[in-house]
């Protein structure tokens, strides 16, 4: 199957049901922000790209999630 912009749609993604390339989708890009709860056990969260976004950025600054000023 080929989409709209002639680009070959691999045949996983037509058989979940998708009529478009990655390249040509509107649906927005999904994430995840990891969740330290201790040492072991670890979780993730999936959120939206913008979220991620944020996060990521927020994880950037100096002395974010620990003590230091």
């Amino acid at each position: 199957m080929r989409c709209k912009c002639n680009t070959v749609i691999p045949q996983g993604r037509v058989d979940l049901g998708y009529k478009t390339c990655i390249g040509c989708s509107r649906t927005q890009r999904y994430a995840c922000a990891p969740i330290t709860n201790h040492k072991t056990g670890n979780t993730i969260q999936i959120v939206s790209q913008e979220v991620a976004d944020a996060l990521y950025k927020a994880g950037r600054r100096k002395g974010y999630g620990t003590c230091l000023r």
